[in-house]
């Protein structure tokens, strides 16, 4: 069993910067390939964090970030943009579609930044679905078939090369349930999986939640994240909440800040030993 990847600031800060050279650029003339993100699980995934709280710039469109819109009809991509298209059929919080916001925000302030070399934007398509236990997404599950409507919708949209990113946070509600952790782990690997198949080479990063407690599904999703290929695991050490389940404005920010630091350091992994 291959050690934890579990990320910590600020010395993962340090590490990265010695490594921003290793990820994908086009070293040999080759384009890099696009990063596409895809945000998965319950409603962590989805966001709570209020819009009011967000600046003028993080609510205004961020061509930066291409996010799938998932009401249209036609699956097209367009400028992510706060309260108009970020948070849509995501069960359980289709009231808030205007309020509240997920991960987008930091995904945008990071790609603006540069913390993704060669990528002047990205894409996004969000797959969660609030509420949402792990059993919930197994093949036959109408939360798998529209993840995979999703992503089918994307192809033709998408460069030829690119590189899969999910973002996954997924253990709360069966914590909630009190299901028994190696059902979870079980059920987990299943759709972790089908996320590999679905998306080949994808890297996936999955949080843990110890801002909330829940201290038995960190240590399984640090067990999973160990015995699987391509898989991290992010703590949530000081991310700040909303309410007993959910994180903040700043929290999510914080998350994805972490996020975005573990998917950098993957992709160099995964660089330098294809060398």
């Amino acid at each position: 069993m291959r050690r934890t990847h579990v990320f910590f600031l600020p010395t993962a800060l340090f590490l990265l910067s010695l490594s921003m050279s290793a990820i994908p650029a086009a070293e040999s003339g080759k384009p890099v390939p696009q990063l596409v993100f895809v945000f998965a699980g319950e409603s962590n995934s989805g966001g709570f964090g209020l819009n009011s709280q967000a600046t003028p710039g993080e609510l205004a469109a961020r061509p930066s970030v291409q996010i799938m819109n998932l009401t249209s009809g036609a699956f097209a991509f367009e400028a992510l943009h706060v309260g108009v298209n970020n948070l849509r059929d995501h069960a359980k919080l289709d009231r808030y579609a205007e309020s509240r916001h997920g991960w987008e925000i930091g995904l945008a302030n990071a790609v603006e930044s540069g913390e993704f070399p060669g990528q002047k934007r990205v894409y996004l398509i969000k797959t969660g679905q609030g509420g949402s236990i792990a059993t919930q997404w197994a093949e036959t599950s109408p939360y798998w078939a529209k993840f995979v409507q999703r992503i089918d919708a994307a192809g033709p949209q998408l460069p030829e090369r690119r590189q899969w990113v999910v973002w996954l946070s997924l253990g709360i509600n069966d914590a909630i349930r009190k299901t028994p952790l190696p059902e979870w782990k079980q059920d987990v690997v299943g759709y972790l999986g089908r996320i590999k198949t679905k998306l080949p080479g994808a890297v996936i990063v999955m949080t843990q939640f110890q801002s909330m407690g829940y201290e038995s599904t960190n240590e399984a999703i640090a067990q999973v994240a160990a015995s699987e290929k391509d898989v991290v695991a992010v703590p949530a050490n000081d991310a700040s909440l909303i309410d007993s389940n959910h994180w903040d404005y700043a929290g999510l920010k914080t998350m994805a800040k972490r996020m975005a630091e573990a998917t950098k350091a993957a992709l160099a992994k995964r660089l330098a030993a294809a060398k």
